[in-house]
């Protein structure tokens, strides 16, 4: 009767331990919070971005959410936080993004979260893409190919396209409805820079167009020389005869 007793005893007492051990466990491991979840996919993000565009501007976002937009001249924009928040389908399915809030809390802007793991590259805001940054200091491989589009800047566009020994660059500014410039420029491709380079023989040609007509050219140099340099996505003319374009960021626009 006595070992029957001690051996409930020790049934009871072993009962007692495993949930205490089960209990520990449990709080050792706990479940990961929204809170938690948000701050690493925030943290995906976090550095300097430049955005895609004629006039780009600069993105900084900070680890503690914050972040801030400045223009080319390191004017400050905007100000704010950036959530981690989630887009419900009607088919049930969800996408998270990061939703761009001001000082006073009115939404700026919001960019697709990537379904890859790790910190992403490119951010492109809404469903049609309307703005895009790309992550500073990413090395992309830029090729000659890279180069092969239409670029425009306002009022002037930049036509790149293979010839026999390199790439005829073509420069095109409206000065009015009646007058443009035109910039040629007979360029190689430079592997350690990654940039089209002319270094010598481009010309400058001005046109008119009379009230009859009639096209009028004056060629205003041929001994120009300069480069072409793809940063961020957006296309450098860098001059080195009369300094054309350096305030000017080209897209692609074909």
């Amino acid at each position: 009767m006595k070992k029957s007793i001690v051996s409930v005893l020790v049934c009871l007492l072993a009962a007692a331990m495993l949930l205490v051990t089960t209990a520990c466990d449990e709080e050792e491991k706990p479940a990961v919070s929204p809170t938690d979840t948000a701050k690493a996919a925030i943290a995906d993000i976090v550095g300097q971005w430049n955005e895609v565009a004629i006039y780009p501007r600069v993105l900084t976002v900070k680890e503690d959410g914050s972040f801030t937009l400045a223009d080319l001249m390191g004017d400050t924009e905007t100000t704010g936080k950036v959530k981690l928040e989630q887009e419900e389908h009607p088919d049930g399915s969800t996408s998270d993004w990061y939703n761009f809030y001001d000082a006073e809390g009115a939404f700026w802007a919001g960019f697709a979260r990537s379904d890859e793991a790790g910190a992403q590259n490119d951010l492109y805001s809404g469903q049609d893409g309307a703005m895009h940054f790309m992550r500073d200091g990413i090395d992309e491989h830029i090729t000659a190919d890279s180069y092969l589009h239409v670029w425009d800047s306002e009022r002037v566009s930049i036509v790149i396209e293979k010839e026999k020994k390199g790439y005829l660059v073509t420069v095109t500014g409206a000065n009015s409805a009646s007058e443009s410039t035109c910039w040629t420029y007979h360029c190689t491709f430079d592997e350690k820079s990654t940039q089209l380079v002319c270094k010598g023989g481009a010309t400058r040609v001005d046109i008119k167009i009379t009230k009859g007509g009639k096209e009028k050219t004056k060629t205003v140099y041929k001994d120009g020389s300069g480069s072409f340099a793809i940063q961020s996505g957006t296309l450098r003319w860098i001059d080195e005869k009369e300094n054309n374009g350096s305030e000017r960021y080209f897209v692609v626009a074909d």
